[in-house]
C-alpha cells in the first residue's frame, strides 16, 4: 500500500488524493509551485528549494496547493474547460467504476472488450436474461431478477460478509496468497491491493461483497459463465448490482436514483443505487440526465 494511505485521516485529503486524484490539476498545482519556488530564489536559493518541497508536500497530502482550488476551478472555469480536467467515466455510459475483480490490475476494460471484429457488442442484461438471471415482469413493465437466483445471491453475500475474511475470499478467487492480498476500507472506496500494487476498487466493501458472490452464484447456475472474458464478466456483475434489492451486510433497502456527486473539477450527475439503512453506495455511473428525461418520456 502507498505511504500516503498510512498518513492519518486529518492530514491528507482522501476526497482529491489516491485513486480521486486529478493528474492535470495536479501538474497545474505544481507549475504554480516551480513558479513560488523561482521567485523565492531571487531571495534565497536555499529558501526556495524549502519553498518547493512544502509546496509538493502538500500537494501531495490534499491534492491541490491553492486553498479552495476545487471550489474556485468550479465557480469560474466553463463545464467543457473542466471536462478536460476530469478523469470520471464518459457522459451517458453505464459501467460500474468497480469490476468483477477490481479495476486495475484485474482490469475488465470496456463493454466493447473481449469481443471479436465484427461482431455487436456485449451487451450485459442480454446476457443475463439469456442465462435466465434476469426475467421480464409484466406487472411493473421492468426487469427482475429470477427468484432462486436471488435469494441465492442474497445468502452468498451475507455469509461473505459476516465471515469477515474478505482478503481471504479474494486470495482464493484469485488463487493466489492470503498475504499477497490486502484491502482497505477508505470510506469513499474499497481498494484491494496485490503484492503492495493497486488491484481493484469498489465504491464500498458492500459493492465488493456483491460482486465477489455474483461470481459464485453465477460460476455455479451458468455454464456460460466461465466462458465470458474478464471485460464482459466485469460488466455483467457491474450491471448485476442494478437488481440488488437488499444491502449484503445490513439487509436494508437499496433504491436507485439519480444524484449529484463531486469530482476534483466539476459536479456531476450519477445513477446511484444506495441502501437506505447504511447509506453504502452499491453502484455508481456517470450517467446524462437530459438522456434520462427523454428515456422516461418515451417510456
Amino acid at each position: 500500500m502507498d505511504a500516503l494511505s498510512r498518513l492519518p485521516v486529518w492530514l491528507r485529503n482522501p476526497r482529491y488524493t489516491g485513486p480521486n486524484r486529478c493528474l492535470p490539476c495536479t501538474i497545474v498545482n505544481l507549475a504554480i509551485a516551480a513558479a513560488l519556488a523561482l521567485a523565492v530564489a531571487t531571495v534565497s536559493v536555499g529558501w526556495a528549494l524549502a519553498t518547493f518541497a512544502v509546496a509538493v508536500a502538500t500537494i501531495g497530502v490534499r491534492g491541490y496547493l491553492v486553498p479552495g482550488t476545487p471550489t474556485l476551478t468550479k465557480r469560474y472555469l466553463p463545464d467543457r474547460v473542466l471536462a478536460w480536467f476530469d478523469k470520471g467515466p464518459d457522459r451517458g455510459s453505464v459501467s460500474s467504476g468497480a469490476t468483477a475483480v477490481g479495476d486495475t490490475v484485474l482490469d475488465g476494460g470496456s463493454a466493447d472488450d473481449g469481443g471479436v471484429e465484427g461482431e455487436f457488442p456485449f451487451e450485459p442484461a442480454t446476457a443475463l436474461v439469456e442465462a435466465g438471471v434476469l426475467l421480464e415482469d409484466p406487472t411493473i413493465d421492468d426487469f427482475v431478477l429470477e427468484e432462486r437466483f436471488r435469494d441465492a445471491w442474497r445468502r452468498e453475500a451475507r455469509t461473505l460478509a459476516d465471515a469477515s475474511e474478505d482478503e481471504e475470499a479474494l486470495a482464493r478467487f484469485l488463487s493466489v496468497r492470503p498475504d499477497a492480498v490486502e484491502l482497505a476500507d477508505r470510506g469513499h472506496a474499497y481498494s484491494a491491493y496485490l503484492e503492495g500494487d493497486p488491484a481493484g476498487r469498489w465504491e464500498s466493501r458492500q459493492a465488493f461483497l456483491a460482486d465477489l458472490a455474483g461470481v459464485d452464484v453465477l460460476d455455479d447456475r451458468w455454464a456460460g459463465w466461465n466462458g465470458l472474458s474478464t471485460a464482459q464478466q466485469s460488466e455483467l456483475l457491474g450491471s448485476l448490482r442494478l437488481f440488488l434489492e437488499t444491502c449484503p451486510t445490513c439487509d436494508g433497502s437499496v433504491t436507485l436514483d439519480t444524484t449529484v456527486v463531486e469530482s476534483c473539477c466539476r459536479t456531476y450527475d450519477v445513477l446511484a443505487a444506495t441502501c437506505d439503512a447504511c447509506d453504502a453506495r452499491l453502484f455508481e455511473a456517470d450517467v446524462d440526465p437530459e438522456a434520462l428525461e427523454r428515456a422516461a418520456v418515451e417510456a
